[in-house]
């Protein structure tokens, strides 16, 4: 971890193209969030390349319902994927969410899911970048190996 860095990891029981392949569907993506905030999807469609957007609906006790556009930054099949959110019609704020496959030799996955906000400009997010914490991204690995098992 550093100042503007969250990272957690853990190996899951499944081959990592069955992980990509769930982390590659938005509308899995409530099923596993571990902070509670994420509600639903709008999108309907794998991500398939850098440059596709999803939208998600989204919740939080503080600030209500509001929507998020994810636009997704790396893609690399059964490796990585990453998506910067950003307000609807609005450029990215600078912050990341992203994944990290590794396969292993025993055809498990160690998976990494990080918080990246290095690039994060916006004062108003930059308040708010670390609510969701290390425990919750672990609860998300966690909530993706049950969906996996």
């Amino acid at each position: 971890m550093s100042d503007t860095r969250i990272s957690v990891s853990d190996t899951l029981d499944a081959p990592v193209e069955r992980v990509f392949a769930l982390l590659a569907d938005p509308d899995r993506h409530p099923d596993l969030d571990g902070s509670g905030t994420v509600r639903a999807s709008h999108t309907h469609l794998a991500i398939t390349e850098v440059g596709d957007v999803f939208v998600m609906e989204m919740e939080h006790p503080a600030r209500g319902h509001y929507r998020v556009e994810n636009h997704v930054v790396r893609y690399e099949p059964d490796r990585a994927l990453a998506w910067a959110p950003a307000k609807p019609g609005a450029q990215p704020s600078g912050h990341v969410w992203g994944w990290e496959l590794a396969p292993t030799d025993d055809d498990q996955t160690l998976v990494t899911h990080y918080h990246d906000w290095a690039d994060l400009t916006d004062p108003e997010i930059l308040g708010r970048v670390q609510e969701v914490t290390p425990d919750a991204m672990r609860e998300t690995i966690a909530n993706l190996g049950a969906a996996l098992a």
